[in-house]
């Protein structure tokens, strides 16, 4: 596990990672997924996820985008409350009631 120093939050975070995945925590226990400057969990090819203190949170765009070849929809996602998701072209999937 390496050491990470958000550049927006200047926070000390804990990077855990291997071969085409990335997770950032909070928390030396690995328990708290965080990070203010670009998302907490990267799986290549598969997914980007943004956390902040273990909530699915993003302000600026979509907490979760997925890649293009599983089909390219965003989620956007407030203090882990579901806001809505978008498909590839930008249409509404789904939103909140």
């Amino acid at each position: 596990m390496e050491r990470y120093t958000d550049t927006i939050s200047g926070e000390e975070l804990y990077l855990d990672k291997g071969p085409g995945w990335e997770y950032y925590y909070k928390d030396e226990a690995m328990a708290i997924a965080h990070r203010v400057d670009g998302p907490a969990a990267i799986v290549a090819n598969r997914y980007e996820e943004w956390f902040c203190n273990n909530r699915k949170h993003r302000i600026d765009g979509p907490a979760v985008e997925y890649a293009a070849y599983i089909g390219g929809d965003k989620e956007w996602w407030v203090n882990d409350v579901f806001i809505m998701m978008l498909d590839k072209d930008g249409k509404i999937v789904e939103r909140m009631e």
